[in-house]
């Protein structure tokens, strides 16, 4: 487990009210800062992967950029009529050696992470290298396994019967919903932002879905090849047809939206998804399937 915030502090209703609203305006604020930025790296990191979407003021992914300064979210919070304490217990401040009052989160492309009502409850971040990881420490508001990022970005798809299709990185995500939604609408990006699915998230994503089908994409790299495999099983408890796509070395679904025949190559991976019949470790380190682990002709329902 993670750092913990003040673990013998227990919230009242309207405490933890309040630091769901802290985090809801620090997310606000994250994306006037995207928004008002024309360069730097955030934008040309979005731009760099066909994503230049989510700079408009209308976007469904409402990501936004933490500045690389010390105090600039804490005092804006501040400013809003929010206390010390919520915002040190909401995971957004902390402090110094010192005792002067910082941001914990600087210099990051930031998504919301949201709990089971869908309620702000902590964030998840992109560094200068593209590394993605959880930031929000456990709090009385957020717990790591019992949220997800992106689930309230594509409710409509979600409720409209689409199908889940979990990803490890939020670009690619983005990069599935940009496509579903200029397509036939088939698909929602659900991504796992470097950790597991536990069996909390794999319940909230069957509720919010409409279908018993989800996808899950396999990376051909071990670590992400392990965490893709154990969420499929975990997965299966709610969704009676859970499919694989095992993808080839160095592929990632953001580069490819950006022409009509990237877009039908992706079209052609979902299409290919396969059952996986509960073998955990089911693929080479080169990202092929082993031919003798079960895994079946492509599901003829998951034509593009």
């Amino acid at each position: 487990m993670g750092e913990v915030i003040d673990p013998g502090f227990v919230p009242t209703k309207e405490e933890r009210q309040r630091m769901h609203e802290a985090i809801e305006e620090a997310g606000k604020f994250f994306r006037r800062e995207l928004l008002r930025a024309s360069v730097g790296w955030p934008v040309q990191f979005l731009k760099e992967r066909g994503l230049e979407n989510t700079l408009r003021p209308g976007a469904s992914w409402k990501i936004g950029y933490a500045p690389d300064s010390w105090s600039r979210l804490t005092d804006h919070l501040q400013k809003r009529g929010f206390d010390f304490a919520t915002l040190v217990r909401a995971g957004l401040m902390t402090w110094t050696d010192e005792g002067a009052a910082i941001d914990r989160h600087r210099d990051r492309i930031m998504f919301i992470s949201r709990n089971e009502r869908l309620a702000p409850a902590g964030f998840v971040g992109i560094d200068r290298e593209g590394q993605v990881r959880s930031l929000t420490p456990e709090t009385p508001v957020h717990h790591s396994s019992n949220v997800l990022v992106g689930l309230q970005e594509q409710i409509d798809l979600l409720s409209s019967g689409a199908t889940p299709v979990v990803v490890d990185h939020p670009m690619d995500a983005m990069a599935l919903e940009e496509l579903s939604r200029s397509t036939a609408k088939e698909y929602a990006g659900i991504p796992l932002c470097g950790s597991p699915v536990s069996t909390a998230q794999a319940r909230m994503l069957a509720r919010y879905s409409e279908t018993d089908r989800v996808i899950v994409m396999v990376p051909a790299d071990r670590d992400g090849r392990q965490r893709a495999i154990g969420a499929s099983l975990d997965l299966a408890l709610y969704f009676d047809r859970t499919r694989i796509i095992p993808l080839p070395r160095d592929s990632a679904m953001s580069s490819l939206v950006h022409s009509p025949s990237e877009r039908q190559t992706l079209l052609t991976y979902l299409s290919l998804s396969r059952p996986l019949t509960g073998h955990r470790d089911g693929l080479n380190d080169n990202g092929t399937q082993h031919t003798s682990l079960g895994i079946d002709d492509p599901d003829p329902d998951l034509s593009p």
